[in-house]
């Protein structure tokens, strides 16, 4: 399955709602929903995990957990992102797996493993035809169940970020069709690749959920006319 979005679509709604602080009283601790995140970016060579808790489901309130709750990963207790209601490590270099453990206020206690699968990255090519089909191939193993791959075409739009994705399994590549392409000027673009790995975590009542993020380097490129 191909299809044209924007980034913003898939990255920026989150950040839109409220955050509050956790508060035992008022909340049930089986309405706290859980996403693991782990994150490798290529171009820098750093991992991000994160962590975040919502209210009921994923487009609930943002929540700061209670002091007397606990959350590790990799053993370690993360920073608070008070900007982006997320708790957070940054490593330098590639972990491939995390551990996450979430104990709530009732002394319910999750532990989920995020890994990830596998990369990929951009191949040797300087120029994209505009006004053809083109398949465009990712150095990396095939589409596995419940991966998602995007690429990221980025020319200097004032509103949109186009975005082209597949997540048909054993996909190698991504079909680029005119119309998909067509609000980019020619000339130089930067392109990327980013391959998601979703799962459903070890959660309570309201669920979980983990991610797997590798996010290739960037690479200019031409954008042509046959």
């Amino acid at each position: 399955m191909n299809k044209t979005c924007t980034l913003f679509i898939l990255l920026g709604i989150f950040f839109l709602i409220s955050c509050r602080k956790e508060n035992s009283e008022k909340i049930d601790q089986n309405q706290i929903w859980s996403e693991y995140r782990l994150i490798y970016r290529s171009d820098i060579d750093s991992t991000f995990m994160r962590a975040r808790f919502i209210h009921n489901d994923v487009d609930g309130e943002n929540l700061k957990l209670s002091d007397k709750s606990t959350i590790l990963i990799s053993g370690k207790s993360p920073n608070y992102n008070p900007s982006f209601m997320w708790y957070e490590r940054i490593t330098q270099g590639k972990d491939s797996i995390v551990d996450f453990y979430y104990s709530d206020l009732d002394g319910q206690s999750f532990s989920n493993t995020v890994s990830l699968i596998s990369e990929a990255e951009i191949p040797e090519t300087d120029t994209i035809y505009k006004d053809s089909v083109v398949f465009f191939p990712w150095i990396g193993n095939p589409l596995q169940e419940g991966e998602l791959m995007l690429l990221v075409l980025d020319g200097n739009l004032s509103s949109q970020l186009p975005v082209i994705s597949t997540d048909t399994i054993g996909a190698s590549g991504i079909y680029l069709f005119p119309d998909s392409l067509s609000p980019l000027p020619l000339g130089e673009i930067t392109i990327h690749f980013e391959r998601f790995n979703i799962q459903e975590a070890n959660g309570n009542a309201v669920g979980a959920k983990s991610y797997a993020h590798y996010i290739s380097k960037k690479k200019e490129v031409k954008l042509v006319e046959r």
